[in-house]
């Protein structure tokens, strides 16, 4: 299981590791911090429920072993267990190495939450060229957005090529089967960001598994938690804007609110593997924690990515 937005940590790890045991099943967990704002020692924090951050969980006989937390962006600043000090918004990956005891075969696993800023970047930007083609607006009047639409994607750009680096140098060191890379990325399909990830040799477990649906990870529409957290405008996007008339603003805000509540996908599941590897079975993927399914209300504002991998060609419809 590769989590994200866990708090606090550890106490929540903890927590979900206990409430598992009490169903009879045995999991392991890891963890790393990556907000915590300033926290001096246990109980000592000028936010003291925050300590939030990212888990790696695996089930029993498998073996868990925390490899690092890995600061993809940030600048200065640190946040860890119980001490950590922050003054922006600091971005981890958390690797950890899985290994199956009775083959000692091994594999990378890597939970992740890439930086967030305004969201659908490519989309928007898309969509203001379309209208500066169309003379529906001025390129002057979108310059300070499209500049903060891309320092946000250049971000994820840069944590991304930060984490491909250091994934390398640890494939080449073990005897990994292969990679798994999961987590809210923060980016659509068919963005920069997934062609980075692509072009690294990482394959989306989505379009392997080739489901007949479209999985909406983030669905505005259904999930009433992501609907009211999509309502707060970035104040990005406000600085922005802030040199537009009340009435382009106004405009703008309506615009972008409308793009940010539509379903999309971002959160995925990335496979590496060495090329003479294939797989000879297959892969199904779908969604998990459905309001529907459980109770009135999701437990968050992404549903879960279940990828299951079915080794049995012939279990493959």
């Amino acid at each position: 299981m590769l989590l994200q937005e866990v708090n606090p940590l550890p106490e929540m790890a903890e927590r979900y590791i206990a409430a598992m045991k009490r169903s009879g099943l045995d999991y392991q967990s890891v963890h790393q911090v990556d907000a915590c704002g300033v926290r001096l020692a246990p109980g000592l924090a000028v936010v003291p429920g925050l300590n939030n951050g990212l888990a790696v969980l695996a089930k029993a006989p498998l073996r868990l072993r925390k490899v690092e937390g890995l600061k993809l962006s940030g600048g200065f600043g640190r946040c860890d267990d119980y001490m950590g000090f922050q003054t922006g918004e600091l971005r981890y990956a958390l690797i950890a190495e899985v290994e199956n005891p009775n083959t000692e075969r091994k594999v990378l696993t890597v939970s992740l939450h890439l930086h967030s800023g305004i969201e659908r970047n490519a989309f928007f930007i898309q969509k203001i060229n379309e209208a500066v083609k169309a003379g529906k607006a001025r390129q002057e009047d979108f310059t300070e957005i499209v500049t903060a639409m891309e320092q946000d994607q250049e971000r994820r750009l840069q944590e991304i090529r930060l984490l491909v680096k250091e994934i390398d140098t640890l494939y080449a060191k073990g005897a990994y089967l292969g990679v798994l890379v999961g987590g809210d990325f923060n980016f659509e399909p068919d963005d920069p960001e997934y062609r980075e990830l692509e072009l690294a040799g990482l394959k989306d477990t989505y379009a392997m598994a080739r489901p007949e649906t479209e999985i909406y990870s983030l669905d505005p529409q259904r999930n009433m938690i992501a609907g009211h957290a999509l309502q707060e405008v970035p104040s990005t996007l406000r600085a922005a804007i802030r040199r537009l008339p009340e009435s382009q603003q106004q405009k703008i805000l309506e615009g972008y609110q409308k793009g940010i509540t539509q379903a999309r996908r971002v959160d995925f599941l990335f496979l590496m593997r060495k090329p003479s590897d294939s797989a000879t079975g297959c892969f199904r993927q779908e969604l998990f924690g459905e309001s529907e399914a459980v109770s009135a209300a999701p437990g968050s504002d992404h549903y879960g990515v279940l990828v299951t991998y079915m080794a049995d060609a012939s279990q493959c419809g």
